[in-house]
């Protein structure tokens, strides 16, 4: 098999959470047949078929179920990473107030303070 491609695997576990195409691609914000290629490509590259129509749904096929467990799970991981990183990025940062007199010039202030600027790390 080639290499995993996440952007299909993303866009098929939309289409079956949702179950059509129509509401993967409105959550998406992408067309449907942008949705339905990269489902096809996704099927080919993999070699099997994942759905089945059931009247207006796309139903998983055995295939398609034992996938959408795998991408639950990596879905699932994925976003436990990005709360992790965005817990971590806030527990660094700390407030610090500084005091200073109207007789220092702003621009020596600026100079003296801006290294240790978030914005400069």
């Amino acid at each position: 098999m080639a290499r995993l491609n996440y952007q299909h695997l993303y866009y098929f576990w939309m289409v079956a959470k949702s179950g059509t195409i129509t509401r993967a691609s409105d959550r998406l914000g992408l067309s449907q047949p942008t949705i339905s290629s990269q489902i096809a490509a996704f099927e080919k590259t993999i070699g099997s078929q994942l759905f089945h129509k059931d009247g207006r749904r796309l139903m998983l096929t055995e295939a398609g179920r034992q996938i959408f467990d795998y991408a639950e799970q990596i879905f699932r991981l994925g976003e436990e990473l990005n709360s992790s990183i965005r817990d971590r990025a806030s527990a660094n940062r700390c407030r610090v107030s500084v005091g200073v007199v109207n007789s220092l010039p702003k621009l020596v202030v600026y100079r003296l303070l801006n290294p240790y600027s978030p914005d400069n790390h």
